[in-house]
């Protein structure tokens, strides 16, 4: 992942500590500390489950191209072969991603939509590469209707795709760049992640805010809505807190 994101996204994990259920384990034995982690994408691959030693070793230990539920399947079965053969504490850590979470029907739009992402960067100008994505989905997939948001961190900024899926077929019908740039407030938004679409289909953001004031980790959320293909509005005021 981009070293611009890491601070934000070690914030949100910090906030957001409670709700852990991401497919990245700390796994621990005395003298010895693994991580085991599913990336999506991968650095060569669609998905890639990955252990990561103390020495910062890396290691690939599965991987697809076309199906990122298999990463999934054999990340736990890794992080079950950890804790019942080699007798290792696995503790879950914060999720990021959102992946684990969706259904198999929104999996599926997830894999053809960042395979699409990825190839898109390859041949744009400038290039582009997708380093990490989000996913937030309003339903578990199989409903008659439902919506999904996809937000890619890519190596020149963050793109965030609005899917409405019905079942048979999905439609991307907006697609917002920088989406710190859409959040309507009075001070400067540092960065901004989808945490949530409403039942109404707008999108709940949550957002670090600059300050260079102090050392306080300041945070805030906001609604908004989209206003055609490219750009949001707010339906919320901006509000933030800070903490040290």
């Amino acid at each position: 992942m981009n070293r611009q994101y890491w601070p934000f996204l070690a914030a949100l994990a910090w906030l957001y500590s409670a709700n852990a259920t991401a497919l990245e384990f700390n796994c621990k034995v005395p003298g010895d500390e693994r991580f085991l982690r599913l990336e999506v994408p991968g650095q060569d691959h669609l998905c890639e489950v990955t252990v990561t030693r103390q020495t910062g070793e890396r290691q690939v230990k599965w991987y697809a191209n076309h199906d990122t539920k298999f990463c999934t399947s054999k990340a736990y079965e890794l992080r079950d072969k950890y804790v019942n053969d080699w007798n290792f504490n696995c503790e879950t850590w914060p999720d990021l991603d959102g992946i684990d979470a969706l259904s198999d029907r929104h999996r599926t739009v997830l894999d053809a939509e960042l395979k699409r992402m990825i190839e898109t960067g390859k041949t744009s100008e400038p290039s582009f590469t997708v380093e990490s994505v989000r996913a937030t989905a309003n339903a578990a997939g199989d409903a008659s209707s439902s919506s999904l948001a996809l937000q890619y961190f890519l190596s020149t900024g963050d793109t965030t795709q609005f899917i409405v899926d019905d079942g048979q077929a999905w439609e991307v019908v907006s697609k917002i760049d920088q989406l710190a740039l859409q959040v309507e407030s009075d001070v400067k938004i540092a960065a901004a992640l989808v945490e949530a679409i409403t039942d109404s289909g707008d999108l709940q953001i949550i957002t670090v805010v600059e300050n260079d004031d102090t050392e306080d980790n300041c945070f805030g959320s906001q609604v908004l809505a989209a206003k055609n293909r490219s750009e949001l509005v707010a339906r919320t005021p901006h509000r933030y807190t800070c903490k040290p």
